[in-house]
């Protein structure tokens, strides 16, 4: 089963206990505004290597990785709000008589907002290469 959409897999005391075990300052005080963060980091992580998962990897119980993972694009989110939104497709117009659009550059649901090679690192052992479909690993 993929990360999840709309259920947090971190909660607000285990992001913050990561965060300031690192020092890390823009971190929210108020638990709404976390919650808020938690759910745009863990989205955006989702749209990026929810199709690249390795088999066996399951999110019952969510590994520690892909707390901290969420907790870091969370952070980027709490600074920036809006940063990690997932993007559209481009698309551009390749016929005029009846309209007709090509995509270019892109695929539906990837992250606008670049991640930090620090989230995909945490993930390293969970995930396959990128373009890959589910059940690839690493050569």
């Amino acid at each position: 089963m993929p990360l999840n959409f709309t259920e947090p897999a971190v909660t607000p005391a285990e992001a913050t206990a990561y965060l300031s075990a690192a020092g890390v300052t823009g971190w929210p005080g108020d638990e709404a505004t976390q919650r808020q963060a938690i759910m745009r980091g863990q989205r955006a992580i989702a749209a990026q290597f929810n199709d690249r998962w390795l088999p066996g990897v399951t999110f019952e119980p969510v590994p520690d990785a892909v707390k901290y993972a969420i907790a870091e694009a969370a952070l980027i989110e709490a600074v920036t709000p809006g940063s990690l939104n997932t993007a559209p497709p481009e698309k551009v117009l390749t016929g005029a008589g009846k309209l007709s659009w090509t995509l270019a550059g892109g695929k539906p649901g990837t992250v606008a907002g670049k991640l930090p090679e620090n989230i995909e690192g945490l993930l390293f052992g969970l995930i396959g290469p990128e373009g890959a479909e589910n059940g690839w690993a690493w050569a």
